[in-house]
């Protein structure tokens, strides 16, 4: 996330003017919210737990077994993921720039719980 901050996203404008530093930023946010993914399989594995059929149950289940707090955020992260995924037209810019405006610290909070557990 560290590197989204370091591009100085300072208005909603500054990425609808700027189509490179969009799709950097769609593209950074969609490989951070797979990470989270990735990570809670792999405590799931080392669990000896199947993953469940969907990136949505996956934290759920890692939610259940307490490892992480449930957040409705990271449900909502991977649910925008699914949007960047797999629809093809073109991502709102507002939910966007709310996610790098105000919700990256949710990344942090979700590795700070899994280095805590």
């Amino acid at each position: 996330m560290s590197e989204i901050e370091s591009w100085q996203i300072i208005s909603y404008q500054t990425l609808v003017v700027n189509s490179m530093l969009r799709n950097a930023t769609e593209r950074a946010l969609q490989v951070a919210i797979e990470a989270i993914i990735d990570i809670c399989e792999h405590i799931l594995a080392l669990e000896g737990i199947s993953a469940p059929d969907t990136s949505v149950n996956v934290v759920k289940k890692i939610i259940e077994m307490g490892i992480i707090e449930e957040s409705p955020e990271y449900i909502d992260m991977i649910r925008f993921r699914n949007f960047i995924v797999h629809r093809y037209e073109k991502i709102d810019m507002d939910i966007i720039y709310t996610i790098v405006s105000k919700k990256l610290p949710v990344f942090r909070n979700f590795i700070h719980q899994i280095r805590s557990s």
